[in-house]
């Protein structure tokens, strides 16, 4: 790691900057964070107005100090109001470099998103506001240096599983992707919800890597002394800076590093690219006011990892009488830290209801209290239809429970259903979807032993369970052998086994099964061209082998991606052909494979293969298309079981016929 050359300079003068509009905060709005924020830290006993003790201080060479050596590279907020955000996320990536020597680099868009969807907002009367009860990321400035707070009650992930929106443009052009035209077209809880959950904006990914976390902070108070802050930074505690225009313009959050006493200068980082530190004078700056100052005191292990994190957003839930959505927003409120509070909204049969609960067991666990009615509850108001479930570590997108002595289940998706159908040649068939595997094997044996061999199966997840779908035809043919429930050892030895004995492998399904690989198959004892096949492949090695493969020569027959706990693996087989076009693609999200899938139609080629995928929040797809004779075909994708089935009889009326079927879990928003 280079350590970037350290320059000082004067803050650019704000009618220079490029950014459109201003990146300043509302002065009013500022002014009005600033003095709420420090009143609750005097309630909570965290007003420190001299600073820490001076036991403990180093001291200035020549009257010169600086933190520069634990900054972090600088980066650019552009022209949105998320500079608390910055200043927040540069205290804690240097409080962890100078504690554990690594060098972090903690997602903004989360942070600004936690500080935002998370708040509770309550009018005079202490009542929740509506119709949206939160802050909202695509809107307001709000913010101040109390971020600090924020982030000594939820942890952050890395940038990498939530990358920054460099603008406002950028994070709106969402918007279309969730049906919405623009941002006006927006009202309802549910609307915001939308985008601060999706795929698009805060990944799944990012919450259950929400690590990098403050154990506590402190607060300096309004107009800080110029010895408080000596001393916060000789306690080498960078300090997040409320900050106004002299002639009241507008407020700004950013980050002091160091002082000079010589020459009275403040050292800051700032986020307006200036790539270089700032300064502002002791008195009478001409850009800046300090009207506060807050400081982290230590941050957690970077093995650490919030659990309750994990739990926000959407869920399926199932008491036995058919699954309905629940929206965890927050995992406390901002305004009464680990104490009972609103954390989020039941969509039931009659409405919109509210979840009132808590978190046990450091967050493994929680209790939630649907309210019996749509009507408004008083925030942590613990009665309704209880809810206690644990979340199962080995597989994040599901949790298991109880509610009033029967099993609660929760899960991160619904099942879908992506299909080919090709017309039908008179060959005898048979069909199943969504059945367990007790009901798979059932039928398996019963339609074998009425003369029908297997010719489709696909394993999918619900929940921690299996379930397969499949199809028979009753035809001859080579001898076959069909497998199902292997663990990867397994499945590798009765693939070794069947391939000495001149078995072929012809269709590979992955699954999981209670948060393991598991793997189902068929094989044909015929001869053939030359063939390939792979399992177990994450998707680097997927490409890898893909890129290989095909330029030896091989065409892609199979492609099967499934998801174990947040890893998505790959399966697939290749023969070697000639003569043939194909293209395949795979990491699709919905809507770009719909835009693929009708460019390769309209250029003659049809889909010879389709698969779908969970990958975090959303679904995937893996798909195959050929250009050669095969005659009239159908395929669907993104269907609930219930659609499906009205699918499967319509084309069937039609006198099609499945030829494969592919199970899967999608998220909540369209992608």
């Amino acid at each position: 790691m280079t350590i970037q050359k350290i320059s000082f300079g004067r803050a650019p003068d704000l009618a220079s900057t490029l950014f459109a509009p201003s990146p300043l905060l509302s002065s009013a709005v500022h002014q009005s964070e600033i003095a709420t924020s420090q009143a609750e830290a005097a309630r909570l006993g965290f007003l420190q107005t001299s600073g820490p003790s001076i036991s403990a201080l180093l001291q200035p060479i020549g009257g010169v100090f600086t933190l520069a050596q634990y900054q972090s590279p600088f980066k650019t907020q552009g022209n949105r109001g998320t500079c608390w955000a910055f200043a927040g996320a540069a205290a804690l990536e240097a409080a962890y470099r100078r504690k554990f020597g690594v060098l972090i680099d903690v997602s903004e868009e989360y942070l600004f998103h936690m500080g935002k969807s998370f708040a509770l907002n309550r009018n005079v009367d202490q009542t929740v506001v509506t119709p949206v009860e939160n802050n909202s990321s695509l809107t307001g400035f709000q913010g101040c240096g109390d971020i600090v707070k924020k982030l000594s009650e939820n942890a952050v992930p890395p940038e990498s599983t939530a990358p920054y929106f460099s603008s406002q443009q950028s994070l709106l052009a969402i918007l279309p992707e969730l049906g919405f035209a623009n941002q006006a077209a927006m009202a309802s809880q549910e609307d915001y919800d939308s985008v601060e959950y999706c795929e698009q904006h805060i990944p799944l990914i990012a919450r259950v890597n929400a690590r990098y976390r403050a154990t506590g902070f402190q607060c300096l108070g309004a107009d800080p002394s110029i010895q408080a802050l000596e001393n916060t930074l000789l306690s080498e505690h960078e300090i997040v800076c409320d900050v106004q225009r002299p002639d009241g313009i507008g407020g700004h959050v950013l980050l002091l590093i160091g002082f000079d006493r010589n020459r009275r200068v403040f050292f800051a980082k700032n986020h307006w690219g200036e790539n270089r530190f700032i300064e502002i004078k002791y008195e009478n700056d001409p850009d800046w006011v300090i009207k506060s100052g807050w400081y982290i005191e230590d941050v957690v292990d970077s093995t650490f990892v919030q659990n309750q994190a994990c739990w926000l957003g959407n869920w399926w839930v199932n008491l036995g009488a058919g699954p309905f959505r629940i929206l965890l927003r927050r995992s406390e409120d901002f305004a009464a830290p680990r104490a009972p509070t609103r954390l989020g909204s039941a969509y039931l049969g009659d409405g919109r209801h509210d979840i009132n609960g808590l978190f046990l067991n450091n967050g493994g666990d929680i209790r939630l209290f649907i309210a019996p009615t749509t009507a408004p509850t008083t925030p942590g108001t613990l009665s309704g239809t209880e809810i206690e479930a644990r979340l199962d570590f080995t597989d994040i997108y599901n949790a298991g429970g109880v509610s009033s002595g029967r099993p609660a289940t929760l899960s991160r998706f619904s099942t879908r259903f992506a299909a080919l159908f090709k017309r039908n040649d008179g060959t005898a068939w048979e069909a199943r979807h969504g059945i367990d595997a007790v009901a798979y094997q059932a039928t398996f044996n019963s339609l074998v032993s009425h003369g029908f061999r297997l010719t489709n199966v696909c394993g999918y997840s619900e929940g921690r369970e299996s379930r397969f779908n499949a199809i028979w035809e009753k035809r001859g043919g080579p001898a076959w052998e069909a497998r199902h429930g292997l663990t990867a050892a397994q499945y590798q030895t009765e693939f070794n086994a069947l391939v000495r004995r001149g078995f072929r492998l012809v269709n590979v399904s992955g699954y999981a099964e209670d948060g393991q690989a598991r793997y189902a198959g068929i094989w044909e004892q015929r001869e053939g061209n030359d063939w390939q096949a792979r399992h177990g492949m994450s998707a680097a090695q997927y490409q890898q082998t893909f890129e290989q493969l095909t330029a030896q020569g091989y065409t892609p027959l199979q492609v099967c991606a499934y998801r174990v706990d947040v890893e998505v693996l790959f399966a697939a087989i290749w023969e070697k052909q000639s003569g043939v076009y194909w293209e395949a693609h795979h990491a699709m999200t919905a809507s770009i494979y719909q835009i693929i899938f009708d460019q390769q139609v309209s250029a003659g080629r049809r889909l010879a293969w389709v698969n779908g995928y969970s990958d975090t929040g959303i679904a995937r797809y893996a798909a195959i298309w050929r250009q050669d004779e095969y005659g009239a075909w159908q395929a669907r994708h993104g269907l609930r079981s219930d659609e499906y089935q009205l699918a499967f009889d319509d084309l069937v009326g039609q006198d099609f016929r499945p030829v494969q079927v592919s199970g899967y879990g999608d998220g909540f928003y369209r992608a």
